[in-house]
C-alpha cells in the first residue's frame, strides 16, 4: 500500500512540475529545433507555429548574439532560436533567465560603432534604436571621460559603442523602424556609405559614396545576417551593394 501510495504522489508531482515548467512557444511560423544552439547545427525537427516545447533552463548565445533556447522535444533535447519563438514563464516567472547575459541596447537613432572606444577610431558599421548587441564586458573611457561599451557585432567581430546612444540593459529588444522599400530607380546616400562587392559587412569594400549622393538602383536587393536590407546599384562601370541603413530608396 505505501509503495502505491508513493508512485501516485511521485506521478503527482512530475505532473505538476511539468505544468509549472517554462516552455517554449513557436511564433511567426516554423522553427527548426535543431541540435545544438546555431544555424549550423543539424536539424532535429520543426516546432510549428503555436506550438510549445519544454525549456530545460539553459539559454544559450550564437555568434550573431542571437539567444538560443533548450528544450525537450518529442522526445528528444533541441534548441530553437529566440527569433522564432518566444519563452512562456510556468511557476516560477522566471523564464528567460538562465543566462544572466548583458546587452548594450542603441537609445537613439542611428549609433555608430568604432574599431576602438573612441570616435577617432574606424566607423565599422551601426545599429539603430532598439537593437541590442551582446556586451563583452569590458567598458573603456576617451579623452572626454566617455564610457565606450565593448560588444559582440554579430559575426563580424568586435565593436565599441559610445554610451551617449545606447544603455547596458539585461532586456534584450528588437530593433525599431527598420524596415526598408526594395521598389524605386534610385538610392541617396545619407551619410557616407561603403560601397561593398555582396550584400553584408563581410564582403569586400569597393569604395565609399559621399552623403547625399544619387546612385542608379539595379533592382536587386538582399538581407545580411542581422535583417538589414542591401541595395545593388551601379558603381564604377560595374555594381556594387550599399547598406539601407545609409541610404534611401526612391
Amino acid at each position: 500500500m505505501m509503495r502505491k501510495i508513493a508512485a501516485i504522489m511521485l506521478a503527482f508531482l512530475l505532473v505538476a512540475s511539468a505544468a509549472l515548467a517554462d516552455t517554449v512557444v513557436g511564433e511567426e511560423g516554423d522553427s527548426y529545433v535543431r541540435s545544438g544552439p546555431g544555424r549550423d547545427y543539424a536539424q532535429l525537427g520543426v516546432l510549428g507555429e503555436g506550438e510549445t516545447a519544454q525549456y530545460l533552463d539553459s539559454t544559450r548565445y550564437d555568434e550573431r548574439g542571437v539567444a538560443w533556447y533548450n528544450v525537450l522535444y518529442d522526445g528528444e533535447t533541441g534548441w530553437v532560436s529566440s527569433r522564432y519563438t518566444r519563452l512562456q514563464a510556468g511557476g516560477n516567472g522566471n523564464a528567460g533567465w538562465a543566462d544572466d547575459a548583458w546587452w548594450v541596447r542603441a537609445t537613439g537613432g542611428r549609433v555608430y560603432l568604432r574599431s576602438g572606444p573612441g570616435t577617432e577610431y574606424e566607423d565599422i558599421g551601426s545599429i539603430v534604436e532598439g537593437e541590442c548587441l551582446r556586451y563583452l564586458e569590458e567598458t573603456c573611457y576617451d579623452q572626454s571621460g566617455t564610457a565606450w561599451y565593448k560588444a559582440q557585432y554579430y559575426s563580424y567581430g568586435e565593436a565599441w559603442v559610445s554610451s551617449l546612444y545606447s544603455e547596458l540593459t539585461q532586456t534584450y529588444t528588437e530593433a525599431d523602424g527598420d524596415d526598408a522599400g526594395t521598389l524605386g530607380n534610385y538610392i541617396q546616400t545619407h551619410g557616407r556609405v561603403n560601397v561593398r562587392s555582396g550584400p553584408g559587412l563581410e564582403w569586400e569594400a569597393l569604395g565609399t559614396l559621399a552623403s547625399d549622393v544619387t546612385a542608379t538602383y539595379l533592382g536587386n536587393y538582399a538581407e545580411d545576417e542581422r535583417g538589414v536590407t542591401w541595395y545593388e546599384i551601379s558603381f564604377k562601370g560595374g555594381s556594387g551593394w550599399v547598406s539601407s541603413r545609409y541610404c534611401t530608396l526612391y
